[in-house]
């Protein structure tokens, strides 16, 4: 059964966070899998059938996006990427979909059992956060809410192998 797209940012956050929890195995990202954990159905490539996800609208400056990350070699996907994507381009304040932050994320991580540790980059700035368990890891990408909120990490977008 499939439920109307998450309109807030935490509906749909508080989903793949539920998704993440439920990843043991490549499995587990199948979009049959997908759709009986989020409530939200998955829809196909007509082209590629390693190619499915979902995305819905949140503000006018926001939307987002579930989708495989296909391989190369035509095998089923090992990755899938949650995204909040800038309709503006233009690095849009992300408060309206801020109000679960990087630290809430993060909590819900731990408590399903992942461990995590920052991935740096060349002059030693965070990269992303690398969040494993098992056979699963979800690398989680950060930026500043705002111009006003600089240093409150939001989450931007997540890369979930497996």
């Amino acid at each position: 059964m499939t439920t109307a797209l998450p309109t807030r940012a935490e509906d749909i956050g508080n989903r793949v966070l539920k998704l993440i929890d439920s990843i043991h195995g490549r499995d587990d990202l199948a979009p049959a899998h997908i759709e009986q954990v989020t409530g939200i159905k998955v829809n196909f490539n007509p082209d590629d059938a390693n190619e499915y996800g979902f995305g819905g609208d949140l503000t006018e400056d926001w939307v987002y996006n579930l989708v495989s990350l296909t391989e190369t070699d035509g095998s089923k996907p090992s990755r899938l990427m949650f995204s909040f994507d800038d309709q503006t381009r233009a690095y849009a304040d992300m408060t309206p979909i801020c109000a679960m932050d990087f630290d809430d994320y993060a909590k819900a991580m731990t408590a399903a059992g992942f461990s995590s540790a920052p991935a740096y980059g060349k002059h030693q700035n965070i990269l992303y956060w690398d969040f494993a368990r098992d056979k699963v890891n979800v690398q989680v990408y950060i930026r500043g809410e705002s111009d006003a909120k600089p240093t409150h990490s939001c989450v931007s977008k997540m890369i979930i192998n497996a």
